[in-house]
């Protein structure tokens, strides 16, 4: 589909006429699928792919997606799904570990090496989290999302978020804490 395409700003699937609230959906959502797709599959040209593949299947079912509770959350659920099946088809490993190498704090760091070592295991602990966790970090801290937009793409409420966040957090220093202090046992012994 992607070749088809004049530029990545109308990337909506091609037919005659696009219903209206799709193309809405398509524009207001498209950015941030493609984020977030970006850091599981480790470039914009297979993020870009998967979420043109997950919008041809929302388009497809369109009128349903419409009737479901959540139509949001639905649709979220499409774009991981095709996400997966992308990084399948291509034989490759998610690539959150990636995403380590782009981080501000490496770009601003005095000592890079020793930065870098911090964001690789955090970006591991990262991939570790509950799959919601992991969604909500990625799109919060790492790609800079808000609550409400966050909300808004994964159908769920700003709190939501916010405690998804919080409960994110202190995995992540549960699981920084016990670290530390095995590799401070470690090197007292």
């Amino acid at each position: 589909m992607s070749q088809d395409l004049p530029s990545q700003a109308s990337r909506a699937p091609r037919m005659k006429k696009l219903p209206l609230d799709f193309e809405a959906f398509h524009q207001m959502y498209r950015p941030l699928y493609v984020s977030w797709a970006k850091t599981r599959l480790g470039n914009w040209h297979d993020a870009e792919e998967a979420v043109d593949a997950a919008f041809e299947q929302l388009l497809k079912v369109w009128s349903t997606v419409l009737s479901k509770e959540n139509p949001a959350a639905y649709a979220w659920r499409v774009l991981k799904n095709s996400t997966i099946d992308h990084s399948r088809t291509r034989d490759r490993r998610p690539a959150l570990i990636g995403e380590a190498f782009e981080t501000m704090a490496l770009n601003r760091a005095v000592d890079p090496i020793s930065q870098l070592e911090e964001s690789l295991n955090l970006y591991a602990e990262i991939g570790q989290l509950p799959p919601r966790q992991m969604d909500v970090v990625l799109l919060h801290f790492s790609l800079g999302y808000s609550a409400v937009e966050i909300a808004a793409a994964l159908g769920i409420t700003p709190a939501g978020v916010r405690s998804t966040v919080r409960h994110a957090k202190r995995r992540l220093q549960h699981a920084y804490g016990v670290k530390k202090s095995l590799a401070e046992s470690r090197t007292d012994a």
